[in-house]
């Protein structure tokens, strides 16, 4: 178990009927992060949070457990008790299933904010984009528009613009990374228009989906890896993981 739990390990924490992507299990989906081994039935966690809000766990509520440790993990487990140390908030859970892989049902889709470019494939443009393509200027290419993300996954990409497309339209969509080193790494995707209609209500602000269709098993694979540390951040950052690291 110390191979895959150990302190610092971002967690996520569901009722017990849930799983990780159910859609009712959302908005009551609780972050943590492992604050200690104590056995190999027994942990120490940080404090649950929703959002920014603790949430006091009592003994003998069980929960099903989520651990983000390169891969996902996945355990039960019933509270003993939960208990201050120094400044701290800490809960002490029992384990009271295996720890096994966790294989989500689709591809994970994380909420982010990223700048995104989009360029509407049209007969207009084909030669031109053929051209760009060959000579490797793609991304200089006249005619792309500037977008935000509302989510991303292996399968597609969901942004919002100013500007309206039409549903099927055939979409290169650009968006530059930072990996957790400060690295940057462009990604370059062909995707296709499925959906499109006003964010929110918002008079001139489209919400677009975007699937991504050949795509390389290689390249789906780097981006869903980079989509899963910026989820493991995310954890990080809203459970406070830093300060409780020994």
């Amino acid at each position: 178990m110390e191979k895959v739990l150990r302190p610092g390990v971002p967690m996520e924490i569901v009722g017990r009927k849930y799983s990780l992507d159910d859609p009712e299990a959302q908005e009551k989906k609780m972050v943590s992060s492992v604050y200690d081994i104590i056995d190999d039935s027994h942990i120490v966690i940080t404090n649950p949070m929703i959002k920014t809000r603790l949430v006091p766990l009592h003994a003998k509520e069980r929960y099903n457990a989520f651990f983000f440790s390169n891969k996902i993990y996945n355990a039960p487990i019933e509270i003993e008790k939960s208990y201050a140390e120094g400044n701290f908030r800490l809960v002490k859970a029992a384990i009271t299933g295996s720890v096994m892989k966790f294989e989500r049902r689709a591809f994970f889709r994380l909420e982010t904010s990223i700048p995104v470019r989009y360029l509407v494939l049209t007969a207009e443009n084909a030669a031109d984009f053929q051209e760009a393509t060959k000579n490797g200027t793609l991304l200089t290419m006249r005619g792309f528009e500037n977008g935000t993300t509302l989510d991303i996954s292996g399968g597609g990409v969901r942004f919002r613009s100013e500007k309206e497309i039409a549903v099927g339209a055939m979409v290169i969509t650009h968006l530059v990374a930072v990996t957790n080193t400060g690295a940057k790494k462009n990604y370059i995707f062909l995707g296709k228009h499925i959906r499109t209609g006003l964010l929110n209500g918002q008079r001139g602000i489209y919400d677009h989906r975007m699937q991504f269709v050949d795509m390389k098993q290689e390249a789906r694979e780097e981006f869903v890896h980079f989509i899963f540390e910026c989820e493991r951040e995310k954890l990080k950052k809203m459970s406070g993981m830093d300060g409780f690291r020994k």
